[in-house]
């Protein structure tokens, strides 16, 4: 018989394809992660893992575990969601983690309803988002994760996790309020000449940006980088260049900026809410789903 917290581990090797990476997420010594391996795979009675390099990737008998392993671990989560909604309240403590403009525009008025219908229920929030986000969700340090998905790039896919989908919002152009554009929405090629804004560290963002210049038949020359949404509309407002935010960042913005719908390619990006599989129906957190989702019917997106 497999023992859980093995299995968890060689689902977590294989996301991450280090001991290094694997103790550090799960909060253990590489040793004891190399142990635990180890043992697993004397009971399992096949390798499970060869060495390429730096890395340990999983042979075929691996691949077929973790596959058994994900439905293991959802079945653990389904059972715990159930014995949980046989109390009669909603308790415990939720790990919430968002990225900074749903943190500011969604999470807060969902926490507060929660909380005010459920005194005994306890909610953290903390900042995190991508794949850092995706992987201290499967690894159990967060509960609930707020992520985004652009249209041009691929979905998320992982088997470890389930999405509920909150609001979808366009990605605007914002542009000096004073620069001379044709009216309508606005083909990414009427901005070709400008200098552009672009995100530092958010790499969907910045690959959604070159990406959708590359359709529109020029790569976009970079004059400006920040993670900062305030500082990028101040750089727009003082007339450096043009950039592509979301909706959701733009609620607050001066009369010196121009928000222009694009066409050609049209540009969006996905909000969902992310738990790990099976955990869904866990009271505490159905409670917060429902929040998040009647935040998100209650938005007013500017166009």
């Amino acid at each position: 018989m497999f023992e859980v917290h093995r299995l968890r581990l060689l689902r977590e090797l294989a996301a991450r394809g280090t001991i290094a990476a694997t103790a550090k997420a799960c909060s253990l010594t590489p040793s004891a992660v190399s142990q635990q391996l180890s043992v697993l795979q004397r009971e399992a009675g096949t390798p499970l893992l060869v060495r390429d390099g730096r890395h340990l990737i999983l042979t075929e008998a691996g691949r077929v575990l973790v596959e058994h392993a994900e439905q293991v671990l959802a079945g653990l989560e389904a059972a715990k969601a159930a014995l949980e909604a046989l109390s009669d309240s909603v308790s415990g403590v939720v790990r919430i983690a968002a990225f900074p403009t749903a943190a500011s525009s969604l999470v807060p008025a969902a926490i507060a309803a929660a909380q005010a219908a459920h005194p005994d229920l306890t909610v953290s929030l903390e900042d995190r988002e991508g794949s850092a986000g995706i992987a201290a969700l499967r690894a159990g340090q967060i509960d609930l994760l707020l992520v985004y998905e652009y249209n041009l790039l691929p979905e998320i896919t992982d088997p470890g996790i389930e999405l509920t989908p909150l609001v979808t919002e366009s990605l605007l152009a914002a542009v000096p309020a004073t620069l001379r554009l044709p009216r309508g929405a606005l083909r990414l090629t009427a901005l070709r000449d400008q200098p552009w804004i672009a995100p530092l560290s958010d790499s969907d963002l910045r690959a959604t940006l070159e990406r959708a210049c590359g359709l529109a038949g020029f790569s976009p020359r970079l004059a400006y980088t920040s993670d900062d949404y305030t500082v990028i509309l101040a750089l727009v407002s003082a007339g450096l260049g043009v950039s592509l935010v979301p909706q959701l960042a733009t609620e607050r913005t001066s009369a010196d900026i121009g928000l222009r719908a694009v066409a050609d390619p049209t540009l969006y990006r996905a909000v969902s809410v992310a738990v790990r599989a099976g955990s869904a129906r866990t009271p505490s957190l159905a409670v917060l789903i429902a929040e998040l989702r009647d935040q998100a019917g209650r938005l007013r997106l500017p166009a």
